[in-house]
């Protein structure tokens, strides 16, 4: 009597998780249902990003298709009137880092708009007197209090690729953006600074940095 419920404990375990959004995708006042897809329970792997339009479907496979906690965020990012996904993916272990996909869909075809590995500008930083970092970001100078590590002058310092990205909502444009965070870290990764700030606008043809600046980590 309980062979069934066995084997269907294995199905579902075998079955890919899927999670469901609803956007306005591809055109004005239509909406799309949106889903991803993955086999694992919770290593994340084979993952399907589907887009449905009526009989239509637009099917795509991210860049980044193995990891933890892969999810969707359906928002306008190029201001066309139409909304694009965000797609997200956590590496796992002790760096904390994730990748992220933008995807916009036009005539039954999904295109990709950014993508976070892509996102690398020339940043060095290097220490100045009385605790404070002195960071070089494409020939601009920023700064950040180092009074909250124990790593001073004699620890080698290290800027990451891009750590975590926050949708930014512009009320006035209705439209969002990317606020790109880099980790700023002396030593080893642990030993954390703060972050480099970077808000971002996309477009279909790439991407704009708009602003800059430094997140330092609080000490009390």
């Amino acid at each position: 009597m309980k062979t069934l419920p066995l084997i269907l404990a294995c199905l579902s375990l075998a079955s890919p998780a899927c999670d469901y959004k609803v956007g306005n995708l591809i055109e004005s006042n239509k909406y799309s249902n949106v889903s991803i897809c993955s086999d694992g329970k919770v290593l994340r792997e084979n993952i399907i990003i589907k887009v449905t339009t009526g009989t239509d479907e637009i099917e795509v496979e991210p860049i980044a298709n193995i990891g933890y906690t892969p999810t969707l965020f359906v928002a306008n990012f190029l201001g066309n009137g139409l909304e694009q996904v965000l797609y997200s993916i956590e590496s796992g272990g002790s760096g904390g880092y994730s990748f992220y996909e933008i995807y916009s869909f036009k005539d039954s075809e999904a295109k990709l708009v950014f993508n976070s590995a892509d996102f690398k500008p020339t940043i060095e930083a290097s220490y100045l007197s009385d605790n404070i970092i002195q960071i070089d970001y494409q020939g601009k100078a920023l700064y950040m209090d180092a009074s909250s590590s124990g790593c001073k002058e004699d620890c080698t310092l290290y800027v990451t690729d891009v750590n975590t990205i926050f949708p930014y909502y512009n009320i006035a444009l209705d439209r969002y953006y990317l606020q790109i965070l880099q980790r700023v870290y002396g030593g080893y990764e642990a030993n954390s600074f703060g972050y480099i700030s970077s808000l971002v606008e996309i477009n279909e043809d790439g991407y704009k940095i708009l602003s800059v600046g430094t997140q330092s980590n609080f000490n009390s």
